[in-house]
């Protein structure tokens, strides 16, 4: 295993860096203590093929103006929180609303747009560790809270990257992870709608015209939803509209068992995902990126990437009948997510 560092740049005083790492397995896999960011990851395929399989852009600035979140941490709470409010013990909070008056991924400045600390970075009996640390005062985008926050990416030699988030706070506040990667197996020269993709999920979440869960958890089977059994993305999506962008409840989330499987039968290429968190959205963007990379050509078409992101509900704060995401002082939480590239076959 190899691994270096080198200087990104520089944004608003604060220097970015690039954390890159090479597996004996082939895989080439690059950080940032930008958005604690999992910038770029690229696969030797078994006609000694490199290629980028999670989207990335060119430079830092980049990364701020791009309105989809490429690779990010996205934080405090990702996904959407309906009103841009909550409640917590009879007191009101008016978070950033970014998306009209709804926030996504943590507000106007989340943890994606945030330079973070970094705590560690080594290799120690053959396992590349990467720490960040973010700190994030009382009131951030209107949260409660001085809350700490970590992201410890460690990637091994047959190619798993595993994703842990801890976080803790001085006051009762809601707190929602998740990594915000595009993948397309084929390398982005099509798009994902071949792709197969098995989701461990016998139920998902509706939403509203302005993609908020209703509340209820609807059963998958006999919808365009089901994707118990691998099966096409684009089976089924003209079902759904132009995409998807919905929350699936998974079953029985652990990290000894994958709960989503994704495979390209072209070239055999497959990632495996392992999750503590709830639930799974999925995304399958059908508008070109506010801000592309000259480097990597998309498909003329939409649906260029899929975005596999573990998470807790959307609007879980606004809903009891959803997995609590609610801290308190003295609890730190915890999850973890594993994601595992593999090449010539999957399970």
């Amino acid at each position: 295993m190899d691994f270096k560092t080198s200087q990104w740049g520089t944004l608003a005083g604060n220097e970015v860096h690039l954390y890159t790492v090479m597996t004996e397995g082939g895989l080439q896999v690059s950080f940032s203590n930008l958005g604690a960011a999992m910038i770029s990851a690229c696969l030797i395929n078994d006609n000694d093929e490199t290629l980028n399989l999670a989207y990335s852009l060119l430079k830092p600035s980049d990364y701020l103006k791009a309105n989809y979140y490429p690779g990010v941490i996205v934080g405090r709470y990702a996904n959407r929180i309906a009103g841009a409010r909550f409640q917590i013990d009879g007191i009101e909070y008016a978070l950033s609303a970014n998306e009209g008056q709804n926030i996504l991924h943590g507000g106007t400045e989340g943890f994606s747009h945030r330079v973070w600390e970094t705590v560690l970075f080594e290799v120690h009996n053959g396992v590349c560790m990467l720490e960040f640390h973010l700190a994030s005062p009382d009131g951030d985008q209107g949260f409660p809270g001085n809350l700490d926050a970590w992201v410890i990416y460690q990637v091994t030699d047959d190619n798993q990257i595993s994703v842990s988030y801890r976080a803790v706070t001085d006051r009762p506040t809601h707190v929602n992870f998740t990594t915000h990667g595009y993948y397309n197996l084929g390398g982005f020269s099509t798009d994902v709608l071949d792709h197969l993709l098995r989701i461990d999920a016998n139920h998902y979440l509706p939403v509203n015209a302005n993609l908020i869960p209703t509340g209820e958890l609807r059963e998958v089977s006999g919808s365009p939803f089901d994707f118990t059994h691998f099966k096409a993305i684009g089976a089924d999506i003209d079902l759904v509209g132009d995409c998807y962008d919905h929350c699936f409840a998974l079953n029985n989330p652990n990290l000894d068992e994958p709960s989503v499987v994704l495979f390209n039968p072209k070239n055999r290429i497959g990632l495996s995902i392992y999750t503590t968190q709830p639930g799974l959205q999925l995304y399958t963007p059908i508008n070109r990126p506010n801000v592309s990379n000259p480097m990597i050509e998309l498909p003329p078409k939409g649906n260029w990437a899929v975005c596999l992101e573990p998470q807790h509900f959307p609007n879980s704060p606004n809903n009891i009948n959803f997995p609590s995401t609610l801290l308190l002082p003295g609890q730190e939480y915890d999850h973890t997510t594993i994601l595992s590239f593999s090449v010539g076959g999957i399970d």
